[in-house]
């Protein structure tokens, strides 16, 4: 007879596979396309690249949202790229916003 372990792990590897495994396979692909750069990248990329001023984008959507700003990241998607920013509504939740780096206009999540 089989131990009961074995039993368990041919019932599981005999299940056709879940929609998370596509999920999972499919994140590695998906990370590869974004990049979120440091400090000292946002500084280089936005005066090589002409793009928004980080402060003054955070503040304006900040403003938008009627929301305290918390941070903001710049992130490389695809050719473009895109200020990632969290921001604090006054019912304690965070809201978290996509902006177009070179246009300041919202975008959807990368």
């Amino acid at each position: 007879m089989f131990p009961a372990f074995a039993l368990s792990a041919l019932f599981y590897l005999s299940l056709p596979a879940s929609p998370l495994a596509d999920v999972l396979e499919a994140a590695p692909a998906a990370q590869a396309e974004r990049a979120c750069l440091s400090a000292a990248e946002t500084r280089a990329a936005v005066a090589r690249h002409g793009l928004a001023d980080p402060l003054a984008t955070l503040r304006a959507a900040a403003r938008k949202a009627q929301a305290e700003p918390l941070r903001s990241r710049l992130c490389r998607v695809g050719a473009g790229f895109v200020y990632e920013m969290a921001l604090l509504r006054r019912d304690g939740k965070v809201l978290r916003v996509n902006v177009d780096a070179a246009n300041g206009q919202p975008v959807g999540k990368p």
